[in-house]
């Protein structure tokens, strides 16, 4: 969906073809992680790999390049927001690409984290941080949760440089139908889900 956005070979040189490999690298690393999955569910080991095809039209995985802004040192002492505040990823399943020396990132464990201990995920090098998102919960009956993270702001005497990371979330195809195995969620296609989702986020404005 990026015909119109790409930044030309003179304005960024190999960009264009660099993220296209990632991103079927990517792809094909989620769809091998889901396959234990779809094993453990009693499922056919390449039911997600349908479900997640790139040659559908309904594709709607994406990689996300993230930027957070460096934290000026006169600012340090008031800082009262994060990063990014906690939240649970709305796909099947997010690889996460952190560089080292910027930290930040939280888990909580599960999808309920009303007094869970929150637990620092730092960067290591050649670690893929994998979190569960709501479609692969709501698809496993809730077998497998999804987890709440959050990335906080850096502490007096931490890195207070900007902070890149790259994120893949493998979100089934548009037509693909996220089917409750005991009928405990009614179904869904995946496209109607993401777009009930992000509605949900704007339900108070």
């Amino acid at each position: 969906h990026m015909a119109t956005l790409w930044p030309s070979e003179a304005e960024l040189a190999g960009f264009k073809a660099t993220m296209l490999a990632f991103e079927g690298r990517c792809w094909a690393v989620g769809m091998r992680i889901l396959s234990c999955f779809a094993l453990k569910l009693g499922l056919a080991p390449d039911f997600f790999n349908t479900a997640h095809n790139p040659a559908s039209p309904g594709y709607q995985s994406t990689l996300r390049l993230l930027h957070y802004f460096g934290i000026a040192p006169e600012a340090q002492a008031g800082l009262g927001l994060w990063r990014a505040g906690a939240h649970t990823d709305f796909d099947c399943l997010t690889l996460l690409f952190q560089r080292q020396g910027q930290g930040g990132l939280q888990v909580c464990p599960g999808k309920e984290m009303d007094g869970q201990a929150w637990t620092s995920i730092e960067p290591e090098e050649g670690a893929i941080t994998c979190n569960i998102g709501d479609m692969l919960m709501r698809w496993s009956d809730d077998q497998l949760p999804s987890n709440f993270h959050r990335v906080r702001n850096p502490q007096p005497g931490e890195y207070m440089g900007p902070r890149y990371s790259l994120a893949f979330f493998c979100q089934a195809n548009r037509e693909a139908v996220i089917e409750s195995p005991s009928g405990k969620y009614p179904p869904i296609t995946a496209g109607d889900y993401l777009k009930q989702r992000v509605a949900a986020n704007f339900k108070a404005y």
